[in-house]
C-alpha cells in the first residue's frame, strides 16, 4: 500500500479492500484487535473512509455477515465522492458489489475496477 501512495503522490486515491477487520467506525457491530491498527494507518496516511451506514453487509457467507471491506479516499478526492453503497445484486462472491458517485455523473461500480481480493494489505 505504501509503494501505491508513493507512486502517486499528489493525485486521487480510492482504495477498496477486504481488510479483515470490524470496527464500529466501518459500521460493523463489533470491533477487533486488526482494525485499530487499520484506523491508525489509515489516519497516519491521510486516507479517509468513504463508508457508510447499510441495510447490505458488504460480506456475507453461511458463516455470518460482517463490513469488513473499507473503501477509503485520500484528501484531494474525498470531496468528490459520494453516494457509497452496498449494493443488493448478486455477486460471485461472498463480497457484495460496492458502488459510489466520483464527481458529476453516473456512481462507479468499485467491484470492477478494483482487486477485492487484497490479502493482507496491512
Amino acid at each position: 500500500m505504501d509503494d501505491i501512495l508513493q507512486f502517486v503522490s499528489g493525485g486521487r486515491i480510492l482504495t477498496a479492500a477486504d481488510s479483515n477487520s470490524r470496527f464500529k467506525t466501518w459500521h460493523d457491530v463489533k470491533t477487533n484487535s486488526r482494525s485499530r491498527k487499520i484506523e491508525e494507518y489509515l489516519a497516519n496516511k491521510q486516507l479517509h473512509i468513504i463508508n457508510e451506514e447499510s441495510d447490505w453487509f458488504t460480506f456475507s457467507n453461511t458463516r455470518g455477515s460482517s463490513n469488513i471491506d473499507l473503501t477509503t479516499a485520500n484528501n484531494n478526492l474525498i470531496a468528490a465522492v459520494s453516494g457509497w453503497e452496498v449494493t443488493a445484486e448478486k455477486s460471485l462472491s461472498d463480497h457484495n458489489y460496492l458502488k459510489c458517485k466520483i464527481g458529476e455523473g453516473e456512481p462507479t461500480d468499485i467491484t470492477e475496477t478494483t482487486n477485492r481480493r487484497v490479502q493482507n494489505m496491512f
